[in-house]
């Protein structure tokens, strides 16, 4: 079974895209499920951020699952598949592995090393598993990527480069402020994103912190947490009167706060200064509200550009190194794996000829001596040995190369062997 990615990220594809292909959390068994409605595709992981839309499949046909998966991602979204085939990213087998654990290390996040991809990368294991989309193959390299994630993490410092984006979005909203101690904060949203969030507001030093959600008792949770008070959804326009801080990361279709709102509420204001951060995909706050006098909003987008003129942590370097090495020894064990069962069914399949040749020798030859007889099996056995010797050394290096499955399928299908009785 082969491993296979396809996917969509901020480096690939346009936030817009990236934004209309967005499978909000509710929709994942779903898209799961149909991820996995194609017999090329054996098992399916979801891996959706708000920066990636990434399929991790176990398939025997790369082709058909590729188009497959691209279908998937369009119906899902309802868009048409040539947007999503103008910027998906294929990868194969020893690219997928390494790809997977980039991403799990924060290599190949906005904020280099950030910290939350590894709760996504745990919880979309955890989603697949539960949908019975994650068998043996991806439920293995998946835990080995939170392995080598925590590894790459203790190892080096690359994690303390960029904990989230949550961090990234705050220290832009403190430079426009030119601080955020004292200042009064709408947090819309208690997912993973909200909750940190909050966190980080009050050891910054927040005045107020108002929490709204769609569960009301999760807002108040969050807001007792943080020493703030939840708002009812009623209730939070009257705070958006007088907030400098809105972080809004609810996954909701649609848009939460329109300009119109924005407009209203800040001409209240006297049209003071306030940073709006949208940390959600798709987006919660109208791009419009930027245009509103007084308002800085910060998008992924816009959060993209600013960590991009952002030097790269000294430890990437050294990440990178590791996970080189531990994609390498996986796919070496996944290859050792798949050579055994062939190397067992080889010479299983020369026993039988051996035996069936001795078999018809001792009919011909009735009249041959218990030494002689000995003799002709030891030499039979020998010859064997010799002729299969250099194949089986020979699969057992090719096996650990790029293109090692296609030499042992060539070998396999040569002497037609059949490589699922030598695994009972």
């Amino acid at each position: 079974m082969h491993i296979h990615n396809v996917g969509l990220d901020h480096r690939s594809a346009p936030i817009g895209l990236l934004e209309r292909l967005a499978v909000p959390p509710g929709r994942t068994q779903e898209a799961l499920e149909r991820l996995t409605g194609h017999p090329a595709v054996e098992e399916a992981v979801l891996l959706a951020t708000c920066n990636r839309l990434e399929a991790f499949v176990a398939t025997e046909r790369h082709s058909e699952a590729t188009c497959h998966v691209v279908e998937a991602f369009a119906g899902l979204a309802g868009v048409p598949e040539h947007d999503v085939w103008g910027s998906v990213a294929i990868r194969r087998e020893t690219e997928a592995v390494a790809h997977l654990f980039r991403v799990a290390c924060g290599l190949e996040s906005m904020a280099v090393g950030e910290e939350q991809i590894v709760a996504q990368v745990r919880a979309a294991l955890r989603a697949a598993q539960d949908a019975g989309t994650s068998g043996a193959v991806l439920t293995e390299l998946m835990e080995n990527a939170l392995r080598v994630s925590k590894r790459a993490r203790t190892e080096t410092r690359v994690g303390q480069a960029g904990v989230s984006l949550v961090h990234a979005a705050l220290d832009a909203a403190d430079d426009v402020l030119g601080g955020l101690r004292g200042r009064t904060a709408l947090l819309i949203g208690t997912g993973t994103i909200g909750s940190l969030a909050a966190r980080l507001l009050r050891d910054k030093g927040a005045g107020e912190i108002h929490v709204t959600s769609r569960t009301h008792a999760k807002a108040v949770r969050i807001a007792a947490e943080v020493g703030g008070a939840a708002v009812t959804a009623d209730g939070w326009p009257a705070v958006l009167e007088r907030c400098d801080l809105v972080v809004s990361s609810t996954g909701a279709q649609g848009h939460v706060l329109d300009a119109e709102r924005m407009r209203v509420a800040r001409k209240e204001t006297g049209h003071a200064p306030l940073v709006a951060l949208d940390l959600a995909m798709p987006r919660d706050i109208d791009p419009l509200c930027g245009d509103v006098d007084g308002v800085t909003l910060v998008d992924i987008e816009r959060l993209g550009r600013l960590l991009a003129r952002r030097g790269r942590p000294d430890d990437v370097g050294r990440a990178g190194g590791i996970v080189t090495e531990q994609a390498a020894a996986f796919l070496a064990r996944r290859m050792e794996s798949t050579v055994k069962p062939l190397i067992v069914a080889l010479r299983s399949r020369a026993g039988e000829v051996v035996d069936q040749e001795l078999a018809r020798l001792a009919g011909r030859l009735p009249g041959l001596g218990e030494s002689e007889r000995a003799e002709t099996v030891a030499a039979v056995d020998r010859i064997v040995g010799k002729l299969l010797h250099t194949p089986i050394v020979r699969a057992k290096e090719l096996a650990g190369t790029p293109d090692g499955r296609l030499y042992l399928e060539a070998l396999t299908r040569l002497f037609d062997l059949d490589v699922s009785e030598a695994n009972a």
